[in-house]
């Protein structure tokens, strides 16, 4: 029995259920030996789901920043999840006896890449590097000499989407793959019979939302539909409690047409979202994508979402990768929430329409069927790990 290479997981946010990256990256490595995984992150998103972790900061040379850290120490000022010096990361793992063998990034940014930077330094530039765009921001000119002096110790470069795939590859004029996170265990139960709208008509929305003006939106759709569907119910919104805690610091106060209703377990999860009728995802207002989010990434929501059959209205700007996506795979609805009128009539279709929404139901288990398998893309990700480090995969 061969041993498995330790790998080194160098995200922005932890890995944790409270936003999508993470819970994705969870559940890839969910087969791996927990001792072989160690996460090194610049931010917590919720709190690490890892037992390894490793929270780093940036070394800043700007002289407030070194006298706030002096008078810290001074005054003896301990932070909550006081994070080490990116300069420190092979000293502190040293003493933790722990040798990475990979680093698997998924930087995003010019932070993200300057942390990766310094950890291929301080082992000399020999560690094997994949690197996985899932997000990509480059909004920061000192970003792309980055990444290009970075490139020849990169092993493999990724991107989620087309749209990233084609910068990135011009940029480092290399092939970049399309290598998507959409994977999960597929559920055995999922929903098959789409009934005529009753009174037990639900729809639900999962995971974080960004822009409480698509709240906003649905809510006024909602309050008009209303006056046509009898007994419409609140659309029921589960997510990280970290999300409702956001809102309320935002002073946000939710519209009664949504219900926040928690957090559901990973174990209960598919289980829960088999019982809905309709999935609506939150995503942008702007069909020109206002934001390197709306233009680059795509929410990873769908993974579930299809997985259990449901059928997707993609609440998005028609020029967004997200849309693009659904569109291109003909795997359901998108509608911008800004164009009120659309998208009240484009609800009231799916909620009217049974056999529109049988079909967008079957199509989307169809595809999570044959792209969404967790079980085939951990496969391809192990075996990728044991090539780069030149050993047999064992896992």
């Amino acid at each position: 029995m061969g041993s498995h290479p330790n790998i080194l997981i160098l995200t922005t946010g932890c890995l944790s259920l409270a936003h999508g990256t993470g819970a994705r990256l969870l559940s890839h490595f969910a087969t791996y030996p927990p001792a072989h995984l160690w996460n090194v992150f610049a931010g917590f998103q919720g709190e690490p789901a890892l037992p390894q972790h490793l929270w780093v900061r940036r070394y800043d040379t700007d002289w407030r920043s070194e006298l706030r850290r002096w008078r810290r120490k001074l005054l003896q000022i301990h932070l909550p999840h006081q994070a080490k010096d990116m300069r420190e990361i092979r000293s502190y793992l040293n003493r933790k006896k722990w040798y990475p063998d990979l680093i698997y990034a998924t930087c995003l940014c010019r932070d993200d890449l300057e942390i990766l930077a310094e950890i291929l330094r301080q082992y000399h530039y020999k560690l094997p590097v994949i690197q996985h765009f899932l997000d990509w921001h480059p909004d920061d000119a000192r970003m792309i000499p980055l990444l290009q002096q970075l490139n020849p110790h990169l092993s493999q470069v990724w991107a989620l989407t087309e749209a990233m795939q084609a910068d990135i590859s011009q940029i480092l004029d290399r092939p970049v793959p399309v290598v998507s996170v959409f994977h999960c265990d597929l559920p055995t139960l999922y929903k098959q019979n789409h009934p005529p709208y009753n009174a037990h008509f639900r729809a639900v929305i999962i995971g974080n939302c960004g822009y409480t003006e698509i709240l906003d939106d649905l809510a006024q759709a909602w309050r008009v539909l209303a006056q046509e569907f009898a007994n419409l119910q609140p659309i029921h919104w589960y997510a990280h409690p970290r999300s409702w805690q956001c809102l309320q610091e935002r002073n946000y106060e939710l519209p009664p047409e949504i219900d926040y209703r928690g957090f559901i377990p990973p174990e209960a999860l598919m289980t829960q979202l088999s019982g809905y009728d309709l999935a609506l995802i939150p995503f942008n207002r702007c069909d020109q994508p206002e934001s390197w989010y709306a233009r680059y990434s795509s929410p990873s929501r769908l993974t579930e979402l299809a997985s259990v059959g449901l059928p997707l209205c993609l609440l998005a700007g028609a020029g967004t990768a997200a849309a693009q996506y659904m569109v291109n795979h003909d795997l359901g609805v998108v509608v911008n929430p800004s164009d009120h009128p659309k998208l009240i009539n484009t609800l009231k279709l799916l909620i009217a329409n049974q056999e529109l929404r049988q079909t967008l139901g079957q199509k989307s288990r169809r595809f999570a069927e044959a792209h969404f398998n967790v079980s085939e893309h951990r496969q391809f990700l192990y075996e990728t790990f044991a090539q780069l480090c030149q050993r047999p995969t064992e896992i």
